[in-house]
């Protein structure tokens, strides 16, 4: 065995690391694992800013919506899927750091050229916290708001806990949240003519998103666009 070898073997005992989506064990030299790495359902090309998918995948048919564009930098399924899932439901929140850089990386793809006053992100009610420990959209907005240079503020306040938008389908989504989203009063007089950026970690309907939207707008603010993890997207049915 030669030294390069010896020092490899010994790497791996002392640094052990992680894959960045499931936190399976991987080769040193790598930061995903094989399993991840067959399933990452990247988000390419061009896109329709009303749904996130590329236009090539794109079955919203332009669906109006009250923000500007929505992007994210995967679908949700595969490799993705399984990084939100344990931020979201595994008590795993340095999960955020990682996801934030990749949608800071779709940031500069999608959004490279605009300018932006503030990032906010989809509040959750105070026992939706306790019960999770944190936010985990606010995690996505505070780590994204430390790469992009955009001041990151809770503009957003949940008034009620809701049924979980998940659990719903679609013609439920909006009802659900109807009225239990307004402005964090501190920022009542505050954003006037501002361009906002929101996050989230899941973009699936849009329900949510519009729910903020129309606060933020009703409240000021002069265009909303929004970034998540990812997009959950039906596939074309084939003819």
């Amino acid at each position: 065995m030669n030294f390069s070898d010896i020092y490899f073997k010994l790497r791996c005992i002392i640094f052990t690391r992680r894959c960045r989506y499931c936190k399976t064990v991987v080769d040193v030299r790598k930061d995903v694992c094989p399993q991840c790495e067959n399933e990452i359902f990247k988000i390419y090309g061009d896109i329709c800013f009303r749904c996130g998918c590329s236009l090539k995948e794109c079955t919203c048919k332009k669906k109006a919506s009250l923000y500007a564009r929505v992007c994210a930098p995967y679908y949700y399924k595969g490799a993705a899927k399984r990084a939100v899932t344990r931020l979201k439901f595994y008590n795993d929140p340095y999960m955020a750091e990682t996801l934030a850089q990749d949608m800071a990386e779709c940031f500069k793809t999608h959004y490279g050229e605009m300018d932006f006053d503030i990032c906010t992100f989809v509040p959750s009610h105070k026992a939706e916290i306790k019960n999770r420990g944190y936010n985990q959209a606010q995690l996505l907005a505070e780590k994204l708001s430390e790469i992009l240079g955009i001041p990151c503020k809770p503009l957003l306040y949940k008034t009620i806990p809701t049924k979980p938008q998940h659990t719903l389908d679609e013609t439920m989504r909006a009802g659900n949240l109807l009225g239990s989203i307004v402005i964090n009063p501190e920022f009542e007089t505050k954003l006037q003519d501002t361009r906002i950026l929101l996050c989230d970690d899941v973009k699936t309907t849009g329900a949510t998103l519009n729910e903020c939207t129309k606060t933020l707008l009703i409240n000021g603010a002069a265009e909303v666009d929004c970034i998540a993890v990812c997009v959950a997207h039906k596939e074309k049915k084939e003819l």
